[in-house]
């Protein structure tokens, strides 16, 4: 008996083993060799090398529909799994590593699956906005079930081996070392005495009834969001799954049209573009150092630090000691250390209780976490992020300390969303401002997935390089910005939080209703809401530092805008409402509903905003309330472009979607701009509201955005005609 191996790692130099059109062909011309070959009596699918089956279809390949759509090119996806499934000589899949999207309708249309402990299987194209096109929705309910299959589908969550082996997705898995290859020949050479009847997947029935199968998808169906609110793929999904029912070229038609149609749809585009925008801002701008302690792969040894146990330190401190460092928390004040360790140990036995954690990474982590209220158990740390209150002068207190503490080349990093990251720098040594930054995470930070890595003036490129590096092994997305008020993310809120109070004053409509309108453009809650959540205390500290609150610090003394939104203050000082965390802010919270979270509405805060409400105003349409609010915020996204704050619009999409909820089938606020608004409807409305508010400076249109639509480019290929490689200053310039 003759085993022919196809190896894929052999057609691909990528260790996830996509299946582009170099893959599938080598799979087509392999299964032509083995068929044409009378001693061969079995074929033997495997990622080789790379560690990998497949994890999928190339997404660089979706934008050419005729390379996916089957009929127009021998080597599809769908005529490949076709090709296999209908072979006439058994065909095993050795999976080891992934089997992903398409990589899992291959190992679906082989005739056994074999696999190892690590291995992951899952159909997740619905988290790029599209089905799975190569039969999966078919043939996965065939093997599972239809609850299991529509479930991984819905998700996009990969299982492990065991629950796959379960389920009925896997024939076996190995054991006592043996490896996934050794064990896939073996199973190959047993199949070829074996008869193929039964072991075509296609060739199956499901379990269910057709009248099962419709209960079964009308109550997923009444979790998803609308067709026109980010459901538009998940519903495709459970269509093309309820057609299992049919025989698989009948259901196999019915999912290949679905596919081709979220593949066109607008939902579709948005959610490859946030993929590859997440990919674009986490490129390496440059080689990190090799050597570099924090970037080994075992850093168990290597101590950093936080300076802070507040919510914010404590969040990053978990976020490190997950990563495997050994972690110092720092905090003066006993008390406050006390309550961040409370916080950690509490947050590290949740995890433990509820599956996320074993027992022995626990005891790891809690056992590397050094509690300290001295600075001088620091001198040994590679990197210390402080995370105290925005306060420019404890900051550089702390960092002029850290700067005689620590050794020359431990990196020193702030954790502030608004303050100067070249000031603070200037209280470290000049020889140490190479190596001075910011990190800026977002609330909670153990939990959101942004991080900004701010650039100082003097920061180095290798710095950065590290940070980018660091950042991806804590998990979280990275991305680099430039030196600012506010930076990115920050910057870009204060239009939508000023404009969103002044609409309020001018009788726009009540606290619930506006932040409707942004709940039905797709946000996860409106941004009274959302101010609430974060505590209205902060913006009003910020609003203090720069002297526009009486009897305020003036710590960074700034014009006071013409256009003032008196009742976000009023409700701050003079109410006490501060948000969730005092039990009311915009929106009233009652401790036994929702856990103290569920808005309800304030007769209060009625009260108040009445008494700014003028004589004859009108509340104004959803429309034009998202405009007034988020044309500005685009707009202050193009001026970070311009002045070379942000590298490229899609990294000011990362920023917005990760760390501010936008929607993602509204691909980010950039993305929006170019492909669902139009950049020359959003320039007439910018005007058209600056004339209407002069002295509102957030209206005065970018020259970006003016520039763009007189050249009739969207800002996307503005980016990637390389004209903004013209600017002199800014993060562009210096990386």
């Amino acid at each position: 008996m003759t085993v022919h191996i196809i190896d894929f790692s052999r057609a691909s130099s990528n260790p996830l083993n996509p299946l582009g059109l170099n893959l599938r062909k080598h799979i087509w011309e392999e299964l032509d060799k083995a068929l044409n070959n009378e001693e061969v009596t079995s074929v033997l699918l495997t990622g080789g090398k790379s560690g990998n089956f497949s994890a999928g279809a190339d997404i660089k390949e979706f934008s050419q529909l005729d390379s996916v759509a089957t009929g127009t090119n021998v080597y599809s996806l769908v005529d490949v799994v076709d090709k296999i499934e209908n072979f006439s000589k058994p065909i095993v899949a050795a999976i080891s590593g992934v089997a992903l999207g398409g990589g899992l309708e291959v190992a679906l249309s082989s005739h056994y699956r074999i696999a190892n402990k690590s291995s992951k299987f899952g159909l997740p194209e619905v988290n790029v906005g599209v089905i799975p096109g190569a039969g999966g929705t078919q043939r996965l309910p065939r093997l599972v079930g239809f609850q299991t299959a529509l479930t991984m589908i819905l998700t996009g969550k990969p299982i492990k081996a065991e629950k796959a082996k379960q389920s009925g997705l896997v024939d076996h898995i190995t054991s006592n070392g043996e490896s996934v290859l050794t064990s896939g020949i073996k199973w190959a050479e047993w199949a070829a005495l074996m008869p193929l009847v039964g072991r075509r997947v296609g060739s199956l029935k499901i379990k269910e009834t057709v009248e099962e199968v419709e209960i079964i998808a009308s109550v997923a169906g009444k979790r998803l969001p609308p067709q026109n609110k980010g459901g538009q793929g998940l519903r495709a999904a459970i269509e093309a799954t309820k057609a299992c029912t049919k025989p698989i070229k009948e259901g196999c038609t019915v999912e290949l049209n679905l596919f081709l149609q979220t593949l066109a749809g607008e939902e579709g585009k948005a959610k490859r573009h946030a993929f590859f925008a997440v990919r674009k801002a986490q490129k390496p701008l440059g080689k990190p150092p090799s050597q570099h302690p924090l970037l080994q792969k075992s850093v168990a040894s290597e101590t950093v630090a936080v300076v802070g146990a507040g919510l914010m330190g404590s969040g990053i401190c978990m976020v490190l000691l997950q990563a495997g460092f050994t972690v110092y928390l720092v905090d003066v004040y006993k008390e406050s250390l006390d309550k961040g360790v409370a916080f950690l140990r509490g947050t590290i036995q949740s995890y433990v209780k509820r599956g996320r954690m074993t027992e022995e990474i626990a005891a790891k982590m809690l056992k590397s976490m050094k509690p300290t209220q001295k600075f001088e158990d620091l001198a040994a740390c590679s990197l210390v992020v402080e995370a105290v209150i925005e306060d420019m002068k404890i900051k550089k207190k702390i960092f002029s300390s850290l700067d005689k503490i620590t050794s020359p080349s431990c990196i020193i990093l702030s954790n502030t969303s608004t303050l100067d990251i070249d000031e603070m720098a200037s209280a470290v040594s000049p020889q140490r401002q190479s190596q001075f930054a910011g990190w800026h995470f977002f609330s909670p930070a153990h939990i959101m997935k942004l991080v900004e890595i701010v650039a100082g003036k003097a920061t180095s490129p290798a710095t950065i390089c590290v940070l980018q590096s660091l950042t991806r092994r804590i998990g979280k997305i990275g991305v680099v910005v430039g030196n600012c008020d506010g930076f990115v993310g920050n910057r870009m809120l204060i239009s939508y939080s000023a404009e969103t109070a002044l609409l309020l004053e001018e009788g726009a409509g009540s606290v619930p209703t506006i932040d409707k309108a942004f709940i039905n453009f797709g946000m996860a809650m409106g941004p009274l809401q959302m101010g609430d959540m974060a505590g209205l205390d902060i913006g009003y500290n910020i609003r203090k530092q720069r002297g526009w609150i009486g009897g305020g610090t003036a710590a960074r003394s700034m014009p006071k805008p013409a256009r003032y939104p008196e009742v976000a203050d009023v409700i701050v000082a003079d109410y006490k409402r501060l948000g969730q965390k005092s039990g009311k802010g915009w929106y009233d919270y009652d401790k036994n509903i929702g856990k103290g979270r569920k808005p309800l509405p304030s007769k209060e805060v009625d009260a108040l905003v009445r008494r700014y409400v003028k004589h004859g105003s009108k509340s104004l349409a959803e429309k034009e309330i998202i405009e007034r609010v988020l044309f500005p915020l685009v707009n202050e996204g193009f001026k970070c472009l311009e002045e070379g704050v942000a590298q490229q619009p899609s990294d000011i999409d990362v920023v917005y979607l990760y760390g501010y909820g936008w929607p993602v089938f509204h691909g980010g606020p950039m993305y929006w701009a170019d492909h669902q608004v139009g950049l020359e409807y959003m320039l007439s409305r910018l005007r058209t509201f600056a004339k209407q508010f002069p002295d509102t400076d957030y209206y005065q249109p970018s020259k970006l955005l003016e520039t763009c639509v007189t050249m009739q480019v969207t800002v996307e290929q503005y980016f990637e005609l390389g004209i903004n490689k013209r600017q002199t200053g800014g993060l562009v310039a210096k990386l």
